[in-house]
């Protein structure tokens, strides 16, 4: 008796945990393709008034108002378009009906009206999508879904974005792709809400940041005359560069200073997928959140002739708010007693912040300046503008 009570048992937890399962599977995400007898929707409403002002669109479902926020914050960081998807049928304004509706169109693979749509000729002007949305059921919303069956989307690049209160955006990727046919979908990160710190460097990080434009400086020609001047400082331009635009603005320092050039190259490289700021698991984002994988090896930390530079330009890229960590492993190993010191760097949007000041305690010595920040596309003009103000020229 007591053995058949035990296969009772045993039987009655097999079928919970089957069912439990089965439960489990009907809301993960990537369930959710475009249905085979898909047909799109005719006889509705255009919005015939929304222009194109730029190449990138924010586009967005928010019903909490947390997405909207954040895609407003991404809106003023690129300078995109922004349009806000919406059901034509809104959602009941309790938390636990929507959740019943929502489940319920995520198991029938339902793709409800919207309230408004693009038209196609505006669709057509933008290369770059932002994409964001709350994660329902592990996934994004059916309205999202219906957005992007809409469209023709073929070779468009598409980020995508989330609000959640534990959910990652992971789940919700497989949907994105399958139903946005010949897109490219880049997976992007999940925010707290528009005042999320991690929000710039998410967009800086994948170039989407605009770059402001430099006022026109009239009675100033493009490339100011570099007057000779006696110095007896012998000056070294060190600088680490991902993507040439440090290089780029090492090169005209030295050209103005007359100053020798060193970079600092890594045993290995950073390739362009190490670089890809918007993927969670690229080298730089591995890095970025384990600090044990910083210690990147140099191919030369040693300068010849080091001790005769009295002044020693040093830049980098910002990462995530700090200097590009390359640089650390030549500022530990160089003895900066007795120079004087000057960082610069370049961002899209980043300011130089406090990556001079952490360099300058991490070198222990040395006299270390303020510096400065150069956008990425910087002139040379603008450049040898800064170094006249410092006093170093040729």
């Amino acid at each position: 008796m007591k053995n058949f009570f035990k296969a009772f048992i045993c039987l009655v937890i097999g079928v919970a945990f089957m069912l439990t399962a089965a439960a489990c599977n009907i809301n993960q995400g990537g369930e959710n393709p475009l249905p085979d007898d898909y047909t799109r929707p005719s006889d509705v409403n255009i919005d015939n008034s929304f222009t194109a002002t730029s190449n990138i669109l924010v586009a967005y479902f928010s019903k909490t108002n947390t997405t909207q926020g954040v895609a407003q914050t991404i809106q003023e960081l690129t300078g995109a378009d922004i349009f806000e998807i919406e059901r034509k049928e809104p959602y009941p304004d309790s938390y636990t009906p929507t959740t019943e509706e929502a489940k319920e169109e995520k198991d029938n693979n339902a793709r409800p009206e919207l309230a408004v749509y693009l038209p196609d000729e505006v669709m057509a002007q933008y290369d770059t999508i932002i994409l964001g949305f709350p994660i329902w059921w592990h996934t994004a919303p059916m309205a999202v879904l219906s957005f992007l069956n809409y469209y023709e989307l073929s070779d468009k690049t598409i980020y995508t974005f989330c609000t959640s209160g534990g959910s990652a955006i992971t789940e919700s990727t497989a949907d994105i792709r399958s139903n946005a046919a010949g897109a490219n979908i880049v997976e992007g990160r999940r925010f707290t809400g528009r005042n999320d710190g991690s929000i710039e460097s998410w967009l800086d990080g994948a170039g989407l940041i605009k770059t402001p434009e430099v006022p026109d400086t009239p009675e100033q020609p493009e490339t100011p005359p570099i007057t000779e001047q006696p110095t007896e400082n012998n000056i070294l331009v060190v600088y680490f560069s991902a993507q040439n635009h440090t290089e780029t603005v090492a090169n005209y320092i030295a050209t103005a200073t007359g100053g020798e050039l060193f970079e600092l190259m890594p045993v290995n490289p950073y390739t362009s997928a190490d670089l890809n700021y918007g993927n969670p698991d690229s080298r730089v984002s591995r890095e970025h959140d384990d600090e044990s994988l910083r210690d990147i090896e140099l191919v030369s930390y040693t300068v010849e002739n080091w001790e005769t530079y009295d002044t020693v330009f040093i830049g980098y890229p910002i990462w995530w708010g700090i200097a590009a960590w390359p640089v650390n492993n030549f500022i530990n190993n160089n003895d900066f007693t007795g120079k004087t010191v000057i960082p610069f760097c370049t961002a899209a949007s980043s300011p130089i912040g406090q990556s001079g000041t952490l360099l300058a305690e991490m070198a222990g010595t040395g006299d270390w300046q303020q510096g400065t920040r150069f956008y990425s596309n910087a002139s040379q003009s603008t450049v040898i503008s800064w170094v006249q103000s410092l006093g170093y020229v040729a």
